[in-house]
């Protein structure tokens, strides 16, 4: 009897590497990593913006704190790059867990991302985004900003300069209505780009 137990604790032993390795993909715990994830990438952008808006307006605000949000955001940002490659690269795109929760997730790490970092991922947010795990309103955001940092106009409208919310330039503005509404966005008065 001694022996058969010896022999399920070293057999317990031997497969512990392989739980180690599974455990990260399982749903719950995944979900969890996520909602974690968007919330570190949430935390301080709502201060930095207001201190944004508020150095556009001239008003005073603390250059020492939104230099320390910066660092800070740009630490947090960083991580949680690192993190959602290594859950890709374990687990696969996030897909429909957590009722797209976790693709929303997903979205905002790359969406806040440089652009070596957005282009990197772009085809699975568009496979995402045709699977309907990230809305059209929130894909468009994507492809605005990614057109923008190409030194290209938006298509759809949807980015604005912090503090000063200016639309910046506009493709083919004649158009912009009717481009907004295949992705289910109002429509916005006709720049005059």
């Amino acid at each position: 009897m001694k022996t058969s137990n010896l022999s399920r604790a070293v057999l317990a032993l031997a497969f512990l590497p392989l739980l180690a390795l599974a455990e990260p993909c399982e749903k719950t715990a995944l979900a969890q990593q996520y909602a974690k994830m968007r919330s570190d990438d949430q935390s301080l952008r709502g201060r930095y913006i207001h201190i944004l808006e508020m150095e556009h307006r001239k008003e005073k605000f603390d250059p020492k704190e939104k230099d320390q949000l910066e660092y800070t955001i740009s630490d947090i940002d960083e991580s949680n790059q690192r993190n959602l490659d290594k859950l890709i690269g374990q687990c696969g795109w996030p897909g429909k867990l957590d009722a797209n929760r976790a693709a929303d997730a997903a979205f905002l790490i790359i969406q806040h991302a440089d652009l070596d970092y957005q282009l990197k991922h772009a085809d699975l947010l568009a496979a995402a985004n045709k699977r309907g795990e990230i809305p059209n309103k929130i894909y468009a955001m994507f492809v605005d900003r990614v057109r923008l940092r190409q030194g290209k106009g938006q298509l759809y409208g949807t980015q604005q300069e912090y503090g000063s919310n200016k639309m910046p330039p506009i493709d083919d503005p004649k158009n912009l209505n009717q481009r907004r509404k295949t992705m289910g966005l109002p429509p916005l008065p006709t720049p005059a780009n």
